[in-house]
């Protein structure tokens, strides 16, 4: 068999030469090679666009997960400002509590500094006791010195000893 037999128009099994032409420089066939190359490039051009489709799909991926997060992290911050809303509701109620409380004190106070009238307790107690006031001689001044025995504290007064904890714990105070 030739290998670029030339081809006869009327019959095309003929091997045979007729005249002096030369064989077909191109002949109508692809070359084998050239074939596979053609392949390659198809495959090449497959496995990008396969690539390119994953990166694609990975890229959507992580924009839904971006959406994702950020959905969640609207849904902690209105979460956690409904909650600050409702402290501040709670707090409002107890301030207005407290200011009821206040008013009832005052009120209760006024009423005691009513009922504790000096001059009405000494007039029960001269008439209604038989009490009566000390004579002169039975009054007797004492002098207590500024320092005496008895000391009192008041709650500001009193201070920590000083221990390494209780330093610690004022230098974090001023801080």
């Amino acid at each position: 068999m030739a290998q670029y037999p030339e081809r006869n128009r009327m019959n095309e099994r003929s091997y045979y030469t007729y005249g002096s032409v030369a064989h077909e420089l191109q002949p109508d066939y692809t070359p084998y090679r050239i074939r596979e190359e053609e392949e390659e490039r198809r495959k090449a051009a497959a496995r990008i666009a396969k690539a390119e489709a994953r990166e694609e799909k990975v890229s959507s991926a992580k924009m839904i997960l971006v959406a994702v997060f950020l959905f969640l992290g609207c849904l902690a911050f209105m979460g956690m400002h409904v909650v600050v809303a409702n402290e501040e509701v709670s707090l409002r109620r107890q301030k207005s509590q407290l200011a009821d409380m206040r008013s009832a004190n005052a009120i209760l106070e006024a009423e005691l500094t009513e009922q504790l009238d000096m001059d009405y307790i000494k007039q029960e107690a001269i008439e209604r006791l038989g009490m009566a006031e000390p004579q002169g001689y039975q009054i007797v001044y004492i002098d207590v010195p500024k320092q005496s025995y008895t000391v009192q504290y008041g709650a500001d007064d009193v201070k920590e000893k000083a221990s390494l904890l209780g330093k610690l714990a004022s230098i974090w105070k001023k801080g």
